[in-house]
């Protein structure tokens, strides 16, 4: 009996891996569905509540409802920092980005337009270049200028920040919307009969304009992941460091104002975990690490565990006194650590770029 009971157990082990083992098809449709899609909605949903709570700070201006409101943006901005790994689709496609995350704000122009007498509409900023607009110019109004503290006085901010933070806030739920319904229902709102682009990229095939097979979305995201890594590595955290500390930039630092830089640079290895993983929230895999691992298992679990180390190097910048980013490339050993941060970063992207897209493209 001893010996069909340990016969039994092997059965259901195998019978287990055998469904554990997730084909391309599988991993196709968890990360179009249940990562890339689900951060758009909860991009859509968190940019809401931040609007619902600048509503409330219009009617009682408290020091209170201010900091409800810099935690609304904070909320917001992970899933918008977590949606970078994967810049492809109707955010590039519908111009959709600039409206949403334009570096760096155009401050002096912010300035003369609260000093006019124009009123401050959501079709007014529409009309407004992009660095007038989305995330960073809701930041500068609800922190202040970030130099010396984040936390801004309520008794600073005016009725007419509020009433530019209601329109600016307000454009901002427009298109945060107007990309999770790209993704979930019309990819061209020139076009009603074509669907969602969650549809376009889960559905590859010969009859597919942009994705011929699953191995094309695959690769597709893991040319996300390389951009990504390089423009964190390469851009975000090396344009503000500059050659020597003499030449760092403050002025090229993103999330000045709220000392959110370093969250959204680990935001953003997040979203390549999240795809790599295939796992987002209480969602689980699988993700490209399956097809990684059906090849070579080792590459699949090394590279996880170089993800993990990057965002730690990221988050560790700021030392024990956890500086923001704007503070810490003007310090000598916090710079020496941003550094070792970039390199790895530079040495992840070259080990997707040079072992898992050959992989995949095999």
């Amino acid at each position: 009996m001893k010996t069909l009971r340990n016969l039994m157990m092997v059965l259901v082990m195998a019978v287990g891996a055998a469904a554990s083992a997730a084909n391309d098809r599988d991993i196709v449709q968890n990360v179009a569905r249940k990562v890339i899609l689900q951060t758009y909605l909860d991009l859509a949903a968190r940019a809401k509540e931040m609007q619902a709570k600048i509503e409330v700070l219009n009617q009682q201006r408290t020091q209170e409802n201010l900091a409800a409101v810099q935690q609304a943006w904070r909320d917001a901005r992970v899933s918008w920092e977590q949606s970078e790994s994967f810049l492809f689709g109707p955010v590039d496609a519908l111009g959709l980005d600039p409206a949403i995350d334009t570096w760096p704000l155009n401050r002096l122009d912010l300035q003369a337009v609260l000093k006019s007498n124009r009123a401050l509409t959501v079709d007014f900023v529409r009309n407004l270049g992009a660095n007038l607009q989305g995330f960073h110019t809701i930041e500068f109004l609800i922190f202040g200028d970030g130099i010396n503290t984040n936390q801004k006085p309520i008794a600073t901010l005016t009725d007419r920040e509020v009433e530019y933070l209601r329109a600016t806030s307000g454009l901002l739920v427009e298109k945060t919307g107007q990309l999770a319904n790209a993704w979930l229902r019309n990819a061209d709102p020139d076009d009603s009969s074509v669907p969602g682009f969650v549809e376009i990229i889960s559905n590859p095939g010969l009859e597919n304009a942009f994705y011929p097979s699953n191995q094309a979305v695959l690769v597709e995201y893991t040319k996300g992941i390389i951009a990504i890594l390089d423009e964190v590595a390469n851009g975000k955290m090396s344009d503000p460091l500059g050659a020597d500390i003499g030449s760092a930039n403050i002025a090229l630092v993103e999330s000045p104002f709220s000392w959110n830089s370093l969250a959204d640079f680990t935001d953003n290895i997040r979203s390549v975990l999240n795809v790599y993983t295939g796992d987002y929230g209480t969602t689980e895999g699988p993700g490209l690490i399956d097809a990684v691992a059906k090849k070579n298992g080792a590459l699949a679990t090394r590279v996880e565990a170089r993800i993990r180390q990057a965002m730690q190097k990221i988050m560790d910048v700021g030392g024990s006194e956890a500086m923001d980013y704007r503070h810490a490339i003007q310090d000598v050993p916090a710079r020496a650590r941003a550094q070792a941060a970039i390199k790895d970063l530079n040495e992840l992207r070259a080990i997707f770029e040079n072992e898992v897209l050959p992989v995949i493209e095999q």
